[in-house]
């Protein structure tokens, strides 16, 4: 215990100082005690002294800390698979029913020696202890890593994981525990039966995302059949009712593994729901492996874009690979001193790279695309004509000096909405090399948005880096910067990929080459989900002069195949909306969303899918190897489903599972206690009393 304050303790000498002197002044010429005895007159003058110099003491704000021992129990972990990998045996009612009651039983033991705290876990952690048996994924890496961030410096005596090895979500979980204390025990109860049971199934399906209308495109498809030697089994690709291809195989061994591609194509465009099935066998343990469903994308055709440059420069190669990543593109490259350079109306979007210029026809390329309507993207180098681009009005200006450059990095703007970078993306533009951009002033008009600003030596200036226009109905952008292949290399060397940068370019074309009707009102969402994901939406509404328009009801109501209606409303955030409809089982939704404004109902009408994840039922064999190896790098054991009592004997002969003792601190202000205004109290009382008994007032 001690007593501490802000300020320094040399004023406690100070403070004595003055309640004696105060006192001194008092009582040096107070005939009224002249009668008293002495020990009354000094002890007068000690309760004044102290009783002055403490209050001054309490002025300062002193504080008093105390420590206590505390003994900490152990805590012991118990993460429980709650997936449903765990019922597809045939001894599903066993788990549901006799296990369960032996694992409360067990659970009630452990509780009268030790603290306890229970979490479930399929692909996310959740602190229940009911079981249901239904998730629709397991990630047990992401259950340890969780605890092991929300235990640290804790006292854990030691984690008892009930699973039956089986992920199909996060990395193996046998490198998880490695954020745990090397002298922590993991005990595991093996759950499943690592007997593979006879079993037709879909493992894996690989397909394009976006497909042209009657272009070919593959599908591959692996297949495992189990126990199932010498029978034939049918594998088929069905568009809602319509058969589109269709095999046989022969499995010829007890553990049958084929992989069959195969070519489709349509004539639909929008999303496409695909199905393959491969066929069920009496006696198989599971039917919900033997079909799986997918999506994609079919597209009218390729959208077209032009690079053209003015001069060689390495950006134009780095750009041209990062357009070439996406399917969705057909990209073509030109010198703007090419003569046979096709008319830039042909593409659906140009990138300029050094241009415009001073001269010849890269004096005029870019009026030419602005008069077109043509969305362009203008990136510097040295070789554009910043007069020639001023002239153009549309959205940037600089006003610069010839051969005077920046060397700057992005700095991206929170507030920009025309379009979303994912998280990696924006974390790679945090740490790129800096692009060379022209020192000078820079202008951006009303109707202009800057993705990024330049960063000169890691401190933000007004001056846009990355920036987008609208000139008329014609979207430009503009990336004010030399050195994009240094972007590009550099998120090789720190990733070994070319994602980040590719993605970064890809999502700025996409934007410009889009041809979108701007209205008031809009709802966005995807088109399909999965039966374990929350179906979201977001909408903007925008009054005649496109002004956001916050705090409007906005409803709307989403119907099954069934007609079954569900309504909902949106929330307001910000100048968006947001819905969460939650999760919905599998099928086809349509969905109307209104909003009434003005006595003017508007309405917008879309639909999704929601397809099944099949992810627990595309393995059902056990892997106790697994829990073996996590056992065996923590000094621990696998235990079975019939030796609950041999795993809590074991837990209890455990020596390195103890109480441990902590120091605890804790700090009170002095005059929150009642005993110091007590005293005070006291000390003036009697000091009042002395004086009216020996000086008779």
């Amino acid at each position: 215990m001690r007593i501490f304050t802000e300020y320094t303790l040399w004023f406690v000498p100070i403070f004595v100082l003055v309640g004696i002197g105060v006192s001194w002044f008092l009582y040096r010429s107070d005939t009224k005690l002249k009668d008293a005895p002495k020990w009354a007159r000094r002890l007068l003058f000690g309760l004044r002294a102290f009783t002055i110099a403490v209050l001054l003491f309490l002025l300062i704000g002193p504080y008093l800390e105390m420590r206590k021992k505390k003994l900490e129990k152990p805590t012991i972990v118990v993460l429980h698979d709650n997936s449903a990998s765990l019922v597809l045996q045939k001894d599903s009612t066993w788990y549901r029913t006799e296990y369960v009651s032996n694992y409360q039983k067990f659970m009630k033991s452990l509780r009268s020696d030790y603290s306890v705290d229970e979490y479930q876990f399929s692909d996310v952690l959740t602190q229940d202890s009911a079981l249901s048996f239904d998730g629709k994924e397991t990630n047990i890496s992401n259950a340890l890593q969780d605890i092991a961030t929300q235990y640290f410096n804790k006292n854990i005596g030691a984690v008892v994981l009930a699973t039956d090895g089986i992920f199909n979500s996060g990395e193996n979980p046998k490198y998880a525990i490695r954020n745990f204390p090397s002298q922590m025990p993991i005990y595991s109860i093996a759950l499943g039966d690592t007997v593979q049971e006879c079993d037709n199934l879909i493992s894996k399906v690989l397909h394009n995302q976006i497909a042209f209308r009657d272009n070919p495109f593959v599908v591959k498809i692996s297949v495992e059949s189990h126990a199932l030697k010498s029978k034939s089994s049918k594998i088929s690709i069905s568009e809602t009712d319509k058969i589109l291809y269709e095999t046989s195989f022969v499995a010829n061994d007890e553990h049958t593994y084929k992989t069959i591609d195969c070519h489709l194509k349509s004539s639909q465009i929008g999303k496409n729901i695909y199905t393959v099935r491969i066929e069920y066998h009496d006696g198989e343990i599971s039917e919900r492996n033997n079909s799986y469903s997918f999506a994609v994308d079919v597209l009218e055709s390729r959208q077209k874009i032009a690079l053209v440059y003015g001069a060689v420069h390495p950006d134009v190669a780095a750009l041209r690979r990062a357009l070439e990543s996406n399917k969705n593109y057909e990209c073509s490259v030109f010198s703007i001193n090419d003569d046979n350079i096709p008319d830039v109306r042909d593409f659906n979007c140009v990138v300029l790279i050094g241009l415009p210029s001073s001269f010849g026809k890269g004096k005029t390329i870019l009026n030419e695309l602005v008069t077109a309507e043509i969305p362009t993207l203008v990136v510097y180098n040295s070789g554009l004509s910043l007069e020639n681009l001023n002239a153009q009005h549309i959205g940037v200006e600089i006003l610069g000096q010839r051969h005077s450059f920046d060397e700057v990095k992005p700095s991206l703007n929170s507030d920009f909405s025309l379009f979303s970078l994912d998280g990696q993306t924006k974390e790679f533009l945090k740490i790129v090399p800096p692009l060379v951009a022209p020192y000078g002033s820079y202008k951006l008009d009303a109707k202009s948005t800057a993705l990024a600003s330049q960063m000169v030596a890691n401190l933000s200036v007004e001056r846009p880096l990355i920036a987008f226009s609208m000139v008329q109905n014609t979207k430009i952008g503009f990336v004010l910067g030399e050195g994009l292949w240094r972007w590009r290399m550099y998120d090789y060397k720190e990733h070994s990929s070319f994602f980040a940068f590719d993605s970064f370019v890809n999502k700025m074309v996409t934007y410009l080459a889009l041809s979108e009707k701007r209205e008031l009102f809009s709802v966005n969402g995807e088109s399909v989900f999965s039966d374990n994901q929350n179906i979201l939406f977001t909408a903007e509404l925008y009054d005649k002069s496109f002004e956001p328009m916050p705090n409007q009801d906005i409803s709307m109501v989403i119907r099954n195949d069934e007609g079954t209606e569900y309504p909902f409303s949106f929330s307001s955030t910000d100048n968006f909306y947001t819905l969460n409809a939650g999760k919905f089982p599998q099928g086809t939704y349509s969905y109307t969303a209104s909003v009434t404004v003005d006595a003017k109902v508007m309405k917008r009408s879309g639909s999704f899918y929601v397809l099944p994840l099949v992810s627990e039922y595309k393995q059902t064999c056990a892997n106790h190897e697994i829990l073996r190896e996590m056992a065996a790098q923590t000094n621990a054991n696998v235990f079975y489903p019939n030796q609950f009592d041999d795993l809590l004997k074991e837990i209890q002969d455990n020596k390195n599972i103890v109480s441990v003792s902590r120091m605890e601190r804790s700090r009170s202000a002095l005059i929150d206690f009642p005993i110091v205004l007590i005293f005070i109290v006291l000390t003036v009382s009697l000091e009042w009393f002395l004086r009216k008994y020996y000086a008779s007032y």
